[in-house]
C-alpha cells in the first residue's frame, strides 16, 4: 500500500503573554471537547498477543454521570504518516465507563521543557516523550502508548475485511464517493481519507477510530512501530462536556490535576522531561515551563500558592525527591505550585 502525494509598538508584559497564552490554551481545550469520541464501542485490541478482547456493549451513566470511582487504564494511541496529528487516548477499567477521545490536529499543548507545541510535533516525538506530552495534555497519567504508521493501520484494517465506518459528509475518496452514514472502507481507501489534509481531519479521525475500535483487530507487536507494554482498552458513548478537566475525571477517573510551573535553575539540558516524569504520575499537569533568571540555583525550591496547596507542594517535593518548600500568597494566576529546579535535582 502507498500514499499518495512615531512610538514603536508596546511588547506586551510576561504576564500578559502568559494570560494570552492560558486562554488560547483553554480555547484549544474546548475544541478538544467539541470533537470528543462519541462512540459506542465493542473491544480494543489486546496489543501483542494476537488475540482479541471480547466485546462488551456501552452503558449509560446515571443521573449524575457518575461510575464507581476509580482509575481507568489509559492508553495514548498514534498512527504516523499523515499530513495531521492522529492521536488518541482511550481508557478503560477501575469502575469507569469505557471512553476515549481524540487531540485535534493543531491542538497547542505544553511539553514539559519545551513549551507550546502543536499535536503534530507531539506526534513526531519518540513513543515515550510522545506519552509524556499527552499525559501532561490530558492531565491525568497515561502509562502505556503504541504507535502505528498510516500504511500498517491500513493494512491491519485489510485483514480484518476492511471498516464500516459512519461518515459524517459525502466524501470522495480515490475517485469514489462515499457516506454519508455506514459505509463500508478498505485499508486503502481508509489511508487514503485520513492522509488527505482537511479541516475536519479530527472527525474524520474519530470516525474511522470508532469503527477500528469496534471491529477489536488483532495487532501483532511487529506491526507496532513502537508500544512500552502489551494493553487492552474500550470506549463507549460519551457526551461533550463543558470542561476538559471535568471530562477527564468523569471519562477516566481522574481527579483534577495540580497546576505547576516549572522553571529550570540549573541549565542542564531535559530537566523539563525529566520533571515531568517524576510529577505527572502523581497528578500534576505542567502549565509553563522556561528557565529560571539564573542557572545558579542550588536547591529546588517549591512554592505553594496559598496555604491550600501546602499538601501538593509536599506532594512534589516527595515525587522529586529534593528541595524545600515554601508559601507564597500573591495569585499566580497560572498555577497552584511553582517549582524553581536546582541542581541537587538529578533527575
Amino acid at each position: 500500500m502507498s500514499l499518495g502525494p512615531g512610538d514603536g509598538p508596546v511588547r506586551p508584559s510576561r504576564t500578559t503573554r502568559a494570560d494570552a497564552s492560558l486562554r488560547r490554551r483553554r480555547m484549544y481545550a474546548v475544541l478538544a471537547v467539541l470533537v470528543v469520541v462519541a462512540l459506542g464501542l465493542a473491544a480494543w485490541a489486546r496489543l501483542g498477543n494476537g488475540g482479541t478482547s471480547a466485546g462488551s456493549s456501552p452503558t449509560a451513566t446515571d443521573s449524575t454521570g457518575q461510575r464507581d470511582r476509580g482509575p481507568s487504564e489509559l492508553l495514548a494511541f498514534s498512527v504516523t504518516g499523515a499530513p495531521s496529528a492522529l492521536l488518541a487516548v482511550v481508557g478503560t477499567g477501575g469502575g469507569q465507563p469505557p471512553a476515549g477521545f481524540v487531540l485535534p490536529p493543531g491542538m497547542t499543548v505544553i511539553v514539559p521543557g519545551q513549551g507550546e507545541t502543536p499535536t503534530e510535533q507531539v506526534q513526531a516525538l519518540p513513543g515515550d516523550p510522545m506519552r509524556i506530552s499527552v499525559s501532561n495534555a490530558v492531565g491525568v497519567w497515561v502509562p502505556h502508548y503504541a504507535v502505528m504508521n498510516l500504511n500498517g493501520f491500513g493494512d491491519t484494517i485489510d485483514q480484518v475485511g476492511g471498516l464500516t465506518v459512519n461518515l459524517a459528509d459525502v466524501y470522495t475518496v480515490g475517485g469514489s464517493a462515499l457516506g454519508p452514514g455506514r459505509t463500508h472502507m478498505s485499508g486503502n481507501q481508509v489511508v487514503t481519507f485520513l492522509y488527505e489534509q482537511a479541516e475536519d481531519t479530527a472527525i474524520r479521525w474519530s470516525s474511522v477510530l470508532e469503527a477500528f475500535l469496534k471491529a477489536a483487530p488483532a495487532i501483532p507487536q511487529g506491526d507496532l512501530t513502537e508500544t512500552d507494554a502489551a494493553a487492552g482498552a474500550t470506549t463507549a458513548i460519551v457526551p461533550a462536556q463543558p470542561g476538559f478537566d471535568d471530562l477527564v475525571g468523569r471519562l477516566f477517573g481522574a481527579p483534577p490535576p495540580v497546576r505547576a510551573f516549572v522553571q529550570n535553575g540549573n541549565g542542564s539540558p531535559g530537566i523539563g522531561e525529566a520533571v515531568a516524569r517524576d510529577l505527572l504520575p502523581q497528578g500534576f499537569r505542567i502549565v509553563l515551563s522556561g528557565n529560571a533568571e539564573s542557572f545558579n540555583h542550588d536547591t529546588t525550591v517549591i512554592t505553594a500558592i496559598g496555604a491550600d496547596h501546602l499538601d501538593d507542594a509536599n506532594r512534589a517535593k516527595d515525587a522529586l525527591g529534593v528541595g524545600v518548600v515554601r508559601e507564597s500568597q500573591v495569585p499566580s494566576g497560572l498555577a497552584d505550585v511553582t517549582i524553581v529546579v536546582g541542581s541537587d535535582f538529578k533527575g
